[in-house]
């Protein structure tokens, strides 16, 4: 079959692609690919380079503590501890010693973090494929929206009508 045979076949056009017209039964995929809430194959299964070896250059920014975490004050209590913890002891003496108990954090306020104050994450929605270079993408929906007309915009509208 050629690929505009089985475009007409098809409900949903935009799915197929050239490599579908070598498969052993292209009616059958076509099918499946434009079935309702299908999630498609990702691009990268057909390129030669494995995926994520391009962003070997990227720098990786460090890991940034929410803000519903970050609130809770335990980065400061945390250096502190680092910086009263004795650094003429040996490694193995460290060891020795327990680990729990040694930071005094209000549980009420770690609780009020994680369920009162918590923030959902920033998620992709079913069926949205990874692929390199997403996370750099603008998403036209963060962007902000105008407030409103100006002045001098709605006098011209009114000179218009």
């Amino acid at each position: 079959m050629t690929i505009g045979e089985l475009k007409e076949i098809c409900s949903r056009p935009e799915v197929v692609e050239v490599w579908d017209t070598t498969a052993t039964d292209p009616k059958l995929q076509v099918f499946l690919k434009a079935y309702r809430n299908t999630v498609p194959v990702p691009i990268h299964w057909c390129q030669k380079a494995k995926l994520l070896q391009v962003k070997r250059g990227i720098e990786k920014q460090p890991f940034q503590i929410p803000d519903f975490i970050a609130a809770t004050g335990v980065e400061k209590i945390r250096q502190a501890y680092i910086e009263k913890e004795d650094m003429s002891k040996k490694l193995r003496q460290k060891q020795r010693e327990p680990k729990m108990g040694k930071m005094d954090i209000d549980y009420q306020i770690l609780h009020d973090a994680f369920f009162k104050y918590q923030t959902k994450p920033k998620l992709t929605n079913h069926g949205d494929l990874y692929h390199e270079g997403k996370e750099f993408e603008v998403k036209l929906s963060e962007m902000k929206k105008p407030a409103g007309t100006s002045s001098r915009w709605g006098d011209l509208e009114e000179k218009e009508t």
